[in-house]
């Protein structure tokens, strides 16, 4: 029985966005009514916190919040994404111990995600988080992430009050055929 990896889905920290400008009595500035009736307000650049203490629930990490812009086209990662992505290298470390998995060079190695989201009714893109976290892995799992072969599974909703949660199963591509042997021979 092979073990999965299991690692935190949401980041916490302080990140750039951007909210409707408000007025002096605290209405959104409607800034125009678009082709299909709609209003398209103002906007207005601010700083948003997610804090795990105050039981905030955090931000997914899609690529908007991952990376922050920097001159001449360039972009670094946010220092919440850099948080979760040592969060996840710790786990990943964890895992490569308790499992005695060998990091692989040059070799083909298949990550199947499945994605536990939170329990609102908010929509998020699996695979956004595929750069982030193979990046995580690389030099832990394999040594280079060009190798992976990142797949979504499924996806799912936890329960209320459940921490939201990825679950990885790990193995190399050349095993592919027994895992599935081994998936069947459970099911029955």
């Amino acid at each position: 029985m092979r073990e999965s990896l299991f690692i935190p889905m949401m980041m916490y920290g302080r990140f750039r966005s951007t909210r409707a400008k408000r007025d002096e009595y605290g209405n959104a500035i409607i800034k125009k009514i678009d082709s299909k009736g709609r209003k398209v307000y103002e906007k207005e650049k601010c700083w948003i916190t997610h804090s795990y203490k105050n039981g905030d629930k955090g931000i997914y990490p899609s690529v908007n919040h991952i990376y922050e812009r920097m001159n001449k086209g360039r972009q670094k990662l946010t220092k919440p994404a850099q948080n979760l992505k040592e969060r996840w290298e710790a786990a990943a470390s964890l895992w490569v111990n308790k499992v005695g998995w060998e990091q692989t060079k040059n070799e083909k190695v298949v990550v199947e995600l499945t994605a536990y989201f939170p329990s609102d009714n908010i929509r998020r893109d699996t695979n956004n988080v595929f750069k982030l976290m193979m990046d995580a892995f690389s030099e832990i799992i394999y040594d280079d992430d060009v190798n992976v072969l990142p797949r979504v599974m499924d996806f799912q909703k936890v329960k209320e009050n459940e921490d939201p949660y990825f679950k990885l199963d790990i193995y190399l591509k050349s095993e592919e055929d027994q895992v599935i042997m081994e998936r069947i021979a459970e099911a029955s």
